[in-house]
C-alpha cells in the first residue's frame, strides 16, 4: 500500500469500540493533516456485550454485527482487511497477512482478545478438534446456528468451559435458547476457584440463584481434556458432553506479546495514563476492559501525538456498575452492595447497548 509521504501516518490496528469512536470523530471533524489506515481481519464490528442476547434469541445477527464500510468511508480512513503478522516498534512497521509492510508515525492498538489455541490444546487435549471456541466472535456467530439446529433434533448435553462473567452470561443464554423443544441441559465447568470470587457478594448470590433457576449445573472442577463424547475433569470424573463451548483463555495476540513493548508479568503491554506504551511512546494500546469513555480521550491523544499539544488522561478505572444478562429476559445490576434484578433491568441494559451501538454507526 502507498501513503502520502508528506503527511504523517496514523495506523489503527483492530476495529474495537475505541477505534470506532476515533473514526466517528474523524468523520465529524476531519482527519487534519494525516493519513489514517484501519487494519482489521473482518469488515464488521460485533458488539460483545450483545452476543449473549443473540444466543438467547433477543437479537438478530444484524442487530450486533455492523458493517464498517460506511463509517470508514465517512472518516476518510483507508481500510485494509488483513491479520497482523508482526509488529516492529523500533522500525515503526507492521507486517500484514496481505503481504503489506505498513509504516506508521503513530500506532494505536484496539484488537479483539484472541485464544492461544496451542496453549488451550496443551491444557485440554482434544479441545482444538472438539470444542466450539467463542473467539473470534465472527467465527462463533457463524457456527452457533449449527448447534441450534442440532438441538432442534435431539436433547444435547452442553458444557460451557469458563468462569468469567461473559462465560456465565453465555451459559445462561445457551440454557434458555436450547431448552426447547427437547430439554437440552447446560453445565458450567468453572475450574477450581469459587465462582465470581473477585466480584461482590451481592453479584455472587444473585448469579448463583439464576444459574440454579435455569437448571445449570456448576462444576468447580477444571477441564483437562475432551473427546467427541465427554470432558475429562481434574478430579478424575468424566462429564458426558455433546458440545463443549470454550469461553476461556482469551488475551493479547501473539504478535503483540512478541513485539518487544514493555510488558507486565503476563506479557500485557504496560501503558501510561495517556494510553501510550511505557517503552514506545508512539504506540498507543487500549486495554481489553477499558470503559467506553476511553474512546474520545484516545482520539484526542492520537491527534496530539500527530500534531502536538497537551495530552489527556484516560479514565481507566473499571465501572463499579456490573450488569449481567441472564438469558431469559432478565438481568442483574450491582453497584457495590446494592443490587437489582428483573425484566426492567434487562430492558434498561438493552436500551443502553442499542444506544451505544447506534452512537457509533448512526448519523
Amino acid at each position: 500500500m502507498t501513503v502520502n509521504p508528506s503527511r504523517k501516518h496514523l495506523v489503527l490496528l483492530g476495529a474495537g469500540r475505541a477505534h470506532l469512536q476515533v473514526l466517528k470523530s474523524f468523520a465529524r471533524q476531519g482527519t487534519g493533516d494525516m493519513n489514517v489506515t484501519l487494519v482489521a481481519p473482518h469488515p464488521y464490528y460485533i458488539e460483545p456485550a450483545m452476543l449473549p442476547g443473540h444466543v438467547s434469541g433477543d437479537y438478530a445477527l444484524e442487530d450486533l454485527r455492523v458493517p464498517l464500510d460506511n463509517l470508514v468511508e465517512a472518516s476518510g480512513a483507508h481500510f485494509v482487511p488483513a491479520h497482523v503478522i508482526s509488529l516492529d516498534p523500533a522500525g515503526r512497521r507492521v507486517q500484514l497477512s496481505s503481504g503489506d509492510a505498513v509504516p506508521y508515525d503513530v500506532l494505536s492498538i484496539n484488537v479483539e482478545p484472541v485464544v492461544d489455541r496451542d496453549a488451550i490444546e496443551a491444557a485440554m487435549p482434544g479441545a482444538r478438534r472438539n470444542a466450539l471456541f467463542t473467539r473470534p466472535l465472527e467465527t462463533f456467530v457463524q457456527l452457533w446456528p449449527q448447534l441450534q439446529a442440532l438441538a432442534r433434533e435431539r436433547a444435547l448435553q452442553v458444557a460451557v468451559v469458563g468462569d468469567s462473567v461473559p462465560a456465565i452470561e453465555l451459559a445462561m443464554a445457551v440454557a434458555h435458547a436450547l431448552a426447547a423443544p427437547h430439554g437440552s441441559r447446560v453445565t458450567l465447568v468453572a475450574g477450581e476457584s469459587p465462582l465470581l470470587a473477585d466480584q461482590t457478594p451481592a453479584l455472587q448470590r444473585r448469579v448463583l440463584a439464576r444459574l440454579k433457576a435455569l437448571n445449570i449445573t456448576v462444576l468447580q472442577d477444571p477441564c483437562i481434556g475432551m473427546d467427541g463424547r465427554a470432558l475429562q475433569l481434574a478430579s478424575g470424573a468424566t462429564l458426558l458432553c455433546d458440545a463443549p463451548l470454550l469461553a476461556t483463555g482469551a488475551g493479547a495476540p501473539g504478535w503483540l506479546l512478541q513485539a518487544g513493548l514493555q510488558a507486565d508479568e503476563h506479557g500485557q503491554p504496560l501503558v501510561n495514563e495517556r494510553l501510550q506504551s511505557d517503552s514506545h511512546r508512539q504506540v498507543f494500546v487500549v486495554p481489553d476492559e477499558a470503559p467506553p469513555e476511553v474512546g474520545p480521550v484516545l482520539e484526542a491523544n492520537l491527534r496530539t501525538a500527530i500534531s502536538g499539544g497537551a495530552f489527556k488522561k484516560a479514565p481507566l478505572d473499571l465501572s463499579r456498575l456490573k450488569v449481567v444478562g441472564c438469558g431469559d429476559g432478565r438481568a442483574i445490576a450491582v453497584w457495590g452492595p446494592l443490587s437489582l434484578e428483573g425484566r426492567e433491568v434487562w430492558q434498561w441494559k438493552d436500551r443502553r447497548d442499542r444506544r451505544q451501538l447506534a452512537a457509533l454507526f448512526g448519523p
